[in-house]
């Protein structure tokens, strides 16, 4: 049976280099050929030249200086705007329509227009004119989204520049540090030798010697702070990069992906939205014509009903006849009485008056 036995890592070979990731120095990896480069540059630095130190790598902070001010430049004239924030909009555009609208109080509306059956179609030109409206609002921000994509890809283009850039003055830097700091080991022991012997050397010569000594360790120091700062926004630019890239292709995706199925989709719903419309006006029409035909039929059988018993029917009712015979009878009867009762009371009138007169008659005669 093989034994699996994992390789022991081979240890992390030692910088060959002058300087290493931190800016630490080691004259003693310098090459011969490249002795001579440095000693050059280091010439450059000369003690009675009381600006050497001061003009030492000014070339490089110039070139840095004007890389930024170019770039700062690009990034002003750049009118596309914040594409997330872009994004944000559109994507907030596309939420504003929403299809349930389709379905709210929409069959109360068609029902209130059922009686003269003058709508048969829910209209959705509301929703159309809300959709037109948006479109072109998600036009115009489109246009500015593709602008602001095509903004990102020459930022990026220009951060690649100054990427590429930064890492030719870390290395010059690197060289202006290597070469200062032979200077300054030079003049270092030079000054040892001279502080070991004061009585040779003029006071002046001493002071002299070490404020410069002393004012090229401060800056070579900042030679190695600005490396520093270099090596920095390099890892700063790959991330301003990545998400340039980033937010480009959720553009990119929003505006060839998501845009064309927001409104095959819309398109879509309202369609169906349409066919659900007529299936609800067929059944309503349907329902509104068994409603009709029921009614009918309960009319027309109510109304022959009554036509048929009114047809079967005399002209005056046997009850009437005898109510209206008994009462002329009645009639005839009240009327004979009143006739003998008046033919009585002429009688006794008669026989009272001839009385009446008799008497008269009487009372005159005697």
């Amino acid at each position: 049976m093989e034994n699996n036995i994992n390789p022991v890592p081979a240890p992390a070979s030692v910088s060959t280099a002058p300087i290493d990731k931190e800016g630490n120095v080691n004259l003693a990896n310098i090459s011969d050929a490249d002795a001579v480069q440095y000693q050059s540059l280091s010439n450059q630095l000369t003690e009675t030249d009381v600006n050497s130190i001061l003009n030492y790598g000014a070339e490089i902070q110039n070139n840095i200086a004007k890389q930024s001010d170019t770039f700062l430049s690009n990034v002003r004239t750049q009118q596309g705007g914040d594409v997330g924030n872009l994004i944000n909009e559109l994507l907030g555009e596309l939420n504003y329509i929403d299809v349930d609208e389709l379905n709210k109080n929409a069959f109360q509306r068609f029902l209130s227009g059922i009686p003269l059956l003058n709508k048969l179609v829910i209209d959705v030109k509301q929703l159309f004119q809300k959709y037109d409206k948006i479109t072109a609002n998600v036009d115009r921000i489109s246009n500015k989204v593709k602008a602001g994509m095509i903004n990102s890809v020459k930022d990026n283009t220009a951060l690649q520049t100054m990427f590429d850039s930064n890492v030719g003055l870390i290395k010059d830097l690197e060289r202006y540090i290597i070469a200062g700091q032979l200077k300054f080991k030079e003049l270092s022991e030079e000054l040892a030798v001279m502080e070991g012997n004061p009585a040779n050397y003029q006071d002046y010569q001493i002071s002299d010697k070490r404020n410069f000594v002393t004012r090229l360790d401060k800056r070579l120091a900042d030679m190695k702070v600005v490396r520093f700062i270099l090596l920095q926004s390099l890892a700063q630019i790959r991330v301003v990069q990545n998400n340039n890239t980033s937010i480009a292709e959720k553009a990119q995706t929003i505006l060839t992906t998501t845009m064309p199925v927001w409104k095959n989709q819309l398109t879509l719903a309202v369609a169906l939205q349409r066919q659900k419309q007529h299936i609800e006006v067929q059944k309503k029409v349907s329902e509104t014509t068994n409603t009709i035909l029921l009614k009918n039929a309960e009319m027309l059988k109510t109304n022959s009903i009554e036509v048929a018993k009114e047809n079967e029917k005399t002209v005056v009712s046997l009850d009437t006849l005898k109510t209206t015979t008994r009462s002329l009878i009645d009639t005839l009867t009240e009327v004979k009485q009143i006739h003998e009762q008046g033919a009585q009371s002429r009688r006794e009138l008669d026989a009272g008056l001839q009385n009446l007169e008799a008497e008269l008659k009487k009372g005159v005669i005697s």
